[in-house]
């Protein structure tokens, strides 16, 4: 068999070509980027994996929730603690991205679910009851549309509850 001419092997080469850009392109996107690290974050959060929920904070993580980054992250692995198994999932997500594609925001309605203290079983039964979605504000952090941090997260209802029961374990000498 004779091997193929010139003319088909750049055919071919420039249909590989075509089809690895049409493929690669959207998931190079900055929205996929997004989108992949809000899926990050809620795992590290599951899986408590306490250096990635670090390395997605952003270091101009706003005060949020009433807490500070650190703060932030200290409260997110004591509530994890809490659980012995845990499964996080987001419901009816919306992904605004800036024009400038440099910011974005993603809003859900984040449910917990597993086993663990009576803490954990608050945590699940009011996530499963609020209808108030989640806000995160990302920033993209260099020129690559997958490297996205977390700079903010508003939920008004998470942070009455916190600040409730912050009060609370202050009175109670915790």
């Amino acid at each position: 068999m004779p091997a193929p001419g010139r003319p088909v092997l750049i055919t071919l080469g420039a249909l590989a070509v075509l089809a690895a850009l049409l493929i690669g392109l959207p998931w190079l996107s900055p929205g996929r980027g997004v989108e992949r690290s809000f899926d990050h974050l809620l795992g590290a959060i599951a899986d408590k994996d306490t250096p990635a929920l670090e390395r997605l904070f952003g270091p101009d993580y706003a005060p949020s929730l009433g807490h500070d980054r650190a703060a932030t992250l200290r409260l997110a692995a004591e509530i994890r603690g809490q659980f012995a198994t845990c499964s996080l999932r987001r419901e009816q997500s919306e992904l605004i991205l800036d024009p400038s594609r440099q910011s974005a925001t993603t809003r859900a309605l984040i449910r917990f679910r597993g086993q663990g203290s009576p803490v954990a079983r608050a945590v699940v039964e009011a996530s499963a009851a609020t209808t108030t979605p989640v806000v995160f504000r990302w920033r993209r952090n260099s020129w690559k549309p997958w490297d996205w941090r977390l700079v903010g997260i508003e939920h008004p209802d998470a942070a009455r509850a916190l600040a409730r029961f912050e009060r609370q374990a202050a009175v109670l000498g915790l």
